[in-house]
């Protein structure tokens, strides 16, 4: 028999367990994230704002056969902002497929959701993919167009070499000489400093400011970006002073990502500016950046394209437009949610 109750690991065994499974379901399709427990103690397990209520898990006879986490989000829909969560991670053992405990866990994270008001819940999901499989089937479920990605190559030789297809080996091959590039080291860079507890409000205001033509994503307290800015060494956000005023910001991570062997990716998380900046100085925090994420082992960096991202300001420092194969979802909504007419998307890859 199984029982659905909440996750009673860290994110030591919570690592062990989604990379064994995922492993097992997607490592024959294409990359494939290592979930390191570094990452999850910072966007779950370290977070005081995630509650344990939305860490759940399935058990049977003592043995681990599932889970689902999530966190509680601020969520923009349409005009409101309203209670919600973000979720990822499920994953369910390959000796339990097919007895429903995914159905189990999303079952009981639809009632926690309720207990606490909050409205549905955000994810992404890949094209074709078990988990979208699963995902499409459970009631009320909201899919949105694939999800387009900015790509920005330093390392080209590397990337040819982990790429999966013989067609993206021969691209980033040829592509080499045109993917060369460099840029100032941060410490040397006036104006352009690692971020500090005392800029949390100042980077509110931009965050703020870059999400008014959003009606659909995820949405911060200042709670909630001060810890997504900052926490032990997982992100790195850089920003850019003018004038004694923080007027923009980079916050991003390194992640591993497994194909035909490993590399290191960094992720593009926020990007965002006051409307004074001018177009070089925009360029060259992002430059700098990027410099930054050479330095931290990434051979290349990845954003989601969106209404918040600038494409002028993205092509104009090399970076390309790349397919996604990742769709934004609305899962378990409540009977109550009133969904925006052609929204517009901010979303984080989790």
């Amino acid at each position: 028999m199984v029982e659905v109750r909440t996750y009673e690991g860290d994110a030591v065994d919570a690592s062990q367990f989604v990379n064994r499974v995922w492993g097992k379901y997607y490592g024959a399709q294409g990359p494939l994230t290592d979930f390191q427990p570094r990452m999850l103690d910072w966007f779950l397990f370290g977070n005081r704002l995630a509650t344990r209520e939305y860490r759940l898990a399935a058990y049977s006879g003592g043995k681990l056969a599932g889970v689902l986490f999530a966190e509680p989000i601020r969520l923009r829909l349409g005009t409101r902002t309203v209670e919600g969560t973000y979720g990822s991670w499920l994953s369910v053992d390959p000796a339990f497929r097919g007895t429903g405990v995914g159905q189990k866990l999303t079952e009981t994270m639809s009632s926690r959701q309720r207990e606490r008001g909050a409205l549905l819940m955000l994810g992404c999901m890949e094209d074709g993919s078990v988990a979208e499989r699963f995902w499409r089937k459970t009631p009320g479920l909201r899919a949105f167009d694939t999800l387009g990605l900015w790509l920005r190559v330093f390392d080209a030789a590397a990337v040819a070499r982990w790429s999966k297809t013989a067609a993206e080996r021969a691209l980033f091959t040829l592509a080499r000489p045109w993917l060369r590039g460099s840029a100032p080291s941060v410490d040397t860079v006036e104006g352009i400093r690692p971020y500090r507890p005392e800029d949390l409000p100042a980077c509110m205001a931009l965050v703020e400011r870059m999400m008014e033509s959003v009606s659909l994503g995820y949405a911060y307290t200042p709670e909630r970006l001060a810890h997504q800015l900052q926490y032990r060494d997982v992100p790195r956000t850089l920003v850019l002073e003018r004038d004694g005023a923080v007027r923009g910001l980079v916050n991003f991570y390194t992640l591993q990502m497994n194909a035909r062997g490993p590399l290191t990716i960094a992720l593009v998380d926020l990007l965002a500016f006051h409307e004074s900046v001018p177009r070089a100085e925009q360029k060259r925090l992002l430059r700098v950046a990027m410099q930054d994420m050479v330095e931290q082992g990434a051979s290349c960096a990845v954003m989601l394209r969106g209404p918040c991202v600038s494409s002028r300001l993205m092509l104009g420092t090399g970076w390309l437009p790349w397919a996604g194969g990742t769709r934004v979802i609305c899962a378990l909504p409540s009977p109550e949610v009133e969904w925006p007419t052609a929204p517009r998307v901010f979303t984080h890859l989790r």
